[in-house]
Formats: structure tokens, sequence, C-alpha cells
């Protein structure tokens, strides 16, 4: 009896170890815990915020507290980790359709972009692969306006302008892209930007404005053009061993609150476009759009990429997705 009561009390103790940890949720980023210059921080604590008054525990990690990139995706599929804002890069490096978020030019806006990820049959396509590995993606998150061009040299306004610049690349395919605009680049790490681009071994990146404030990178970032090359996003991953363990209950909780820290991202991204530009300047930013025509020229470079980067079926997946919110 003393062997069956101590087998029933270690039972015990390990269920109520369990519950508490179920009841934690750890959120990891890799921006700053800066709500009013981060999408990623402003998501981060509406999420939380949401999940006030419940069972749930909500515990933030900012700045890649927890690893980079490929250390938080394993920690998301083996459970360590509930919730990740991953860069795009992340999830379709194990579901390649999902490659066409970054697109040059295929986005006419964030509103449309935001339309057609929210069709189910698109979204369990790009969920097959990712669910086989214990991830699951619930949706994207915004870290500021598309994709501009920073660099510490000039002006850019043109195509020609880019042509003696040398630029950061995040992956191979941003790297396609600087070459189709007449431009190079190097694959450089986020952590090494910073040195490489004021030691000279690079002169800027293509990234939103948020990256380059938030970075603490307009001391020597000081051009920049808002050339709208793809919209700016994370990928929120969460675990789904972790997910699919949770009651119905606790699963609309979640499911709530993630749909609170988007909403909050997006009236974020609403305020944050406003204002941007005027941010800049106060930094020492010198805006200098496009010349007439030449986001034009820049698209007719780029459209070749789009048959590089998706296979014909994937292209024609989000050619028909497009079609459906035109």
């Amino acid at each position: 009896m003393k062997t069956l009561s101590l087998l029933a009390i270690t039972a015990l103790t390990l269920s109520l170890g369990a519950a508490a940890q179920a009841a934690d949720i750890k959120i990891a980023f890799n921006s700053v815990d800066d709500p009013e210059n981060s999408g990623e921080a402003t998501f981060a604590h509406a999420f939380a915020d949401a999940l006030e008054g419940t069972d749930f525990d909500v515990e933030i990690y900012p700045s890649e507290t927890l690893g980079k990139e490929k250390e938080r995706l394993d920690q998301v599929a083996t459970g360590l980790l509930e919730i990740n804002l991953s860069a795009i890069s992340t999830p379709y490096s194990i579901s390649p359709a999902f490659k066409g978020v970054t697109l040059p030019f295929f986005f006419d806006s964030n509103e449309q972009l935001d339309a057609i990820l929210s069709q189910d049959d698109l979204m369990e396509t790009f969920n097959a692969p990712l669910l086989e590995n214990g991830v699951r993606m619930v949706g994207i998150n915004f870290i500021g306006t598309p994709m501009g061009i920073h660099n510490s040299k000039k002006d850019v306004s043109t195509v020609a302008d880019l042509a003696d610049l040398r630029f950061r690349a995040l992956n191979p395919e941003q790297l396609a892209l600087m070459e189709a605009l007449g431009s190079n680049g190097t694959v450089i790490a986020w952590a090494e930007v910073a040195n490489a681009i004021q030691t000279g071994v690079a002169d800027g990146y293509f990234n939103p404005p948020s990256s380059a404030i938030r970075g603490g990178h307009t001391s020597f970032l000081t051009h920049y053009t808002p050339a709208d090359l793809f919209p700016s996003t994370r990928a929120i991953l969460i675990s789904d061993d972790w997910y699919s363990s949770l009651s119905d209950e606790e699963k609309t909780e979640v499911d709530g609150a993630i749909d609170a820290g988007i909403q909050a991202n997006r009236e974020w991204l609403a305020n944050w476009t406003t204002g941007i530009a005027q941010k800049q300047q106060e930094l020492g930013v010198t805006v200098t759009p496009l010349a007439e025509g030449e986001r034009e020229k820049m698209m007719e470079m780029a459209a070749p990429l789009w048959a590089a980067t998706l296979t014909a079926d994937q292209l024609k997946l989000w050619e028909d997705a497009k079609a459906k919110v035109e």
C-alpha cells in the first residue's frame, strides 16, 4: 500500500506539473520589446493582454533571447516554445509554396495579402508540410510598410542609381532580386549588418523603415526609397503538439488572443504608415521616391523571378488566390 500511495503521489505531482506547464505560453520574436516601433512587440503584448484573467500565463521573449530562427523553429516543433514570430523564410524552408509571399511586386497592398491568406484552402496547403513537422502557421504579422531600399551613400530614384551599390541580402531570394535590378549583394546575418555597412562590406539593405529604426541604423543608413518591393511580414507559428493538447475552451481563448494580436498589429501598421516618413526625417534620413515610370521598370525586371521562385503549380496557386480577391 505504501508503494501504491507513493506511485499515486508521484502521478499526481507529474499531472499538476504538466497542467502548470500547459498554462504557460512563451512567445518569442526577433525584434526589440518596443510596441511603439515594433509590430512584433505590438502583437505579443496584445496577445498577452487578451489572455488576462484566464489560466494562461504569457511570457514574452524578444530580441532572439530564446535563440535564432532555426533554434526557435526546433523549439516550436518539439513543443518547447508555444508561439514564435518567425522570419518568412522559416516556414517556407519547410513549405516551399509559401515563398509566394515574397514575390516582388506581386501584391497591390497589405490588405490584398491579408485577403488572399484568409482563404482556408490556401492556408491548408501551406500548413500541410508544416504540420508534419509539429508546426502550425496561424497567420502573418506585419513589421512595417512594404520593403524599401536603404543605403548609406546617395539618393536612389531610378534603377540606374542601384548599379554601383552593394546590398546586404537576407537570403538567396533577396539576392536574386538585387541582381535582377542590376545591383549586387551578399548574404549577411542580421547581427552583423551594422558592422558590415559601417565598414563598407555593404552599402545598405532592402527592408521596411522599422528595421532601420529599431536596429539603430538610421545614423548611417541616411537614404531611403519607398519602392514597395513586397510586404514586410513575419509568420505566426505555433506548436501543433501544444495546441492540440488544449481543451476546446482553451483553444477558443488562444484563438481569440491570436486574433487580438493580429488586430492590434494591423492598427499599429495603419498608424505607423501614416507617420513613418516624418519619423525618418526627424532621424536624419532623406526619403526619395522613385521617379515616374521607374517602379514599372523594376516590376518588369523582377517579373522573371516569379517563375524562378515557385514551381508552375505553386505560382498558379497564388495567382488563382489573388484573382479571387480582385
